[in-house]
């Protein structure tokens, strides 16, 4: 992502918003649930984060290039860089909810139930094991898809192409 979204590029003096953007919107929160502020304070933190070019490993962030996050408004007062902002992205409720509501829509239905999905995201968030949501006593094996609401017409249970 750091590549293809010109991440590498972002420095203190211009940060670069696109990782920022992307990570919020499509990996955590989902749209809607954070602010421009959150974007702008995200992309200072991530500033400096590098990949080299010919091995392609990630590096820690250059420290000419590097500025801290300004409590940006998902978070508690203080100064952040990119470690901690995905840290607390990952304590915040809203991520477990977005990643369980696009596999209930991937292997479910379109329409997520959002009382199954609150409670699916409440054990998720506790490890992020993918396994036991889709595998134990969640997503594949409980009631609700194979719920008359949620079995159906194709078009229903997939996106079109």
């Amino acid at each position: 992502m750091l590549i293809y979204l010109d991440g590498m590029r972002s420095v203190a003096r211009q940060p670069n918003e696109n990782f920022a953007r992307e990570l919020l919107e499509l990996f955590t929160l989902g749209e809607g649930h954070y602010s421009e502020a959150d974007i702008k304070q995200a992309a200072r933190a991530f500033t400096g984060w590098t990949i080299d070019p010919r091995e392609r490993p990630f590096h820690q962030p250059r420290p000419a290039a590097r500025r801290t996050a300004r409590r940006p408004s998902l978070a508690r007062p203080g100064r952040f860089g990119g470690d901690e902002i995905i840290a607390i992205l990952l304590r915040h409720p809203r991520t477990a909810e977005t990643i369980v509501e696009k596999m209930w829509r991937e292997f479910v239905s379109l329409r997520p139930d959002p009382a199954e999905v609150k409670k699916l995201a409440a054990s998720f968030r506790k490890d992020y094991e993918l396994r036991p949501l889709i595998f134990a006593r969640s997503c594949l094996t409980a009631q609700f898809p194979r719920s008359p609401a949620n079995r159906g017409a194709p078009d229903q249970n997939r996106r079109s192409t």
